[in-house]
């Protein structure tokens, strides 16, 4: 596999897509490593309905809008990314905590 070029290096659709494959993939990392942390928050939860954490979710979203701006990004492309992504993990970890108790009963 050649290294990855810069876009401004480019010299086909080939690279490009190389560069957009490349950062494809570390996108599901981060969001796998993420889930990580989502589900080894369980055991700091007292119980199944503390997951939502809906204050929680306001003030990340407001910081992640915030590091949109920053970032010159679309601030309604990124709620909705955040706001998927949040609610997506809030299921996740309410399906590993029902796993976990579920096993201790």
């Amino acid at each position: 596999m050649s290294p990855l070029k810069t876009p401004e290096a480019c010299t086909s659709l080939n690279d490009i897509r190389a560069g957009i494959d490349h950062y494809d993939r570390q996108i599901f990392e981060a969001l796998e490593k993420r889930l990580g942390y989502v589900k080894a928050a369980v055991q700091f939860k007292a119980n199944e309905q503390a997951i939502p954490a809906p204050e929680r979710v306001v003030v990340m979203l407001k910081e992640r809008l915030e590091w949109a701006a920053e970032a010159g990004f679309d601030p309604d492309f990124i709620e909705t990314l955040f706001t998927q992504i949040i609610h997506w993990n809030i299921q996740q970890q309410i399906q590993h905590w029902r796993s976990l108790h579920q096993e201790a009963s």
